[in-house]
């Protein structure tokens, strides 16, 4: 019963690539996004690390890749998870998603705007 439950796991070589404090950051994301796009294998990955920025590639398999599902792997976290791409390389889909590490400023650019009207009574 618990086999359909078995998750595929962040491998430790690219683990070992982060920062210590990132390690936890990178496998979450990770993890969300192999749950919410079944069509991306995250052994397969690979990490290059830019100053700041962590830049994973992930071949996607098969089927196609929604906008909702780029929305909740951003919405996981929203604050380290800088960008989310879906390139085109040598005749295979890929997904690129940038993390930043621990030392860079947390910027925000999108605001959302909640209204409350106060009830009328009639």
């Amino acid at each position: 019963m618990l086999t359909g439950c078995k998750r595929a796991r962040v491998t430790e070589h690219l683990l070992q690539q982060c920062r210590p404090a990132d390690v936890l950051v990178v496998e979450n994301i990770l993890t969300v996004l192999q749950d919410t796009l079944p069509c991306v294998n995250i052994t397969q990955a690979v990490l290059r690390v830019h100053s700041n920025l962590y830049e994973i590639s992930l071949t996607v398999l098969s089927g196609s890749v929604t906008m909702a599902q780029l929305s909740t792997v951003q919405t996981y976290n929203p604050a380290r998870i800088a960008d989310i791409r879906v390139v085109l390389v040598d005749a295979a889909l890929s997904l690129i998603l940038s993390i930043c590490d621990e030392t860079r400023p947390v910027v925000c650019s999108h605001i959302d705007i909640v209204r409350i009207c106060k009830k009328n009574k009639r």
